[in-house]
C-alpha cells in the first residue's frame, strides 16, 4: 500500500522526535551510572537469566564471547554482576545481579516509569485509542526487526577506517 508522502514525512517526524525524548529519558540515567549500552544489555539479560553463562549470555546477546567476557569482567569489577561456580565443572560460571546490580537495573526504572506516568495523565481519554495504536507498532516493528539481517560482532581490526 502506497503512503501519501506528507503523511509518511509526519510519521517519520513524530517517530524520531519520540525515539529522541525517550532516549534522552534512559541517557541520563545511563550517563548518571556511567553504564554503556552494551554492560546495560548484559544487566538487564542477566536480570531475566539469573545463573546464565557467558556462553549463553553472548548467544543471546548475539555477540561474541570475548566481548561478552570483557563486558562481565568490567561489571563484576564494578560489583554489579556475581560470577559464581558450578559444583562439577568450573568451566561453567553462572552469573547473577549483585544486590548493587539489582539496584542499579531497578532504579533505572523509576524515572522511565514517572515519565511514562506523565504521559498517560497527559493522554486521558486518548489513551484506549493510542495504546491499540502503540500496540499495532510494537507488531510492525518486531517483524521489522526479525527481518533485520544478522550483523557478524567485527573486531576492532576488521572495522573501517
Amino acid at each position: 500500500m502506497a503512503v501519501d508522502s506528507s503523511l509518511d514525512g509526519r510519521f517519520r517526524a513524530a517517530y524520531w522526535q519520540i525515539v529522541r525524548d525517550l532516549d534522552t529519558v534512559r541517557l541520563r540515567q545511563w550517563e548518571q551510572w556511567h553504564v554503556t549500552l552494551p554492560q546495560l544489555r548484559v544487566l538487564y539479560q542477566v536480570r531475566r537469566t539469573p545463573s546464565i553463562t557467558t556462553g549463553d549470555l553472548a548467544q543471546l546477546l548475539g555477540i561474541t564471547v570475548s566481548t561478552t567476557s570483557g563486558l562481565v569482567a568490567k561489571l563484576a569489577d564494578r560489583g554489579l554482576v556475581v560470577r559464581s561456580s558450578t559444583p562439577g565443572d568450573r568451566r561453567q560460571i553462572p552469573l547473577r545481579l549483585s544486590v548493587q546490580g539489582e539496584a542499579l537495573v531497578g532504579e533505572m526504572r523509576g524515572p522511565s516509569v514517572a515519565f511514562l506516568d506523565d504521559l498517560i495523565t497527559d493522554l486521558g481519554a486518548e489513551i484506549e485509542e493510542m495504546t491499540v495504536t502503540l500496540e499495532r507498532l510494537a507488531r510492525a516493528t518486531a517483524a521489522a526487526r526479525e527481518a533485520l539481517p544478522v550483523v557478524a560482532d567485527a573486531e576492532p581490526s576488521e572495522m573501517p577506517a
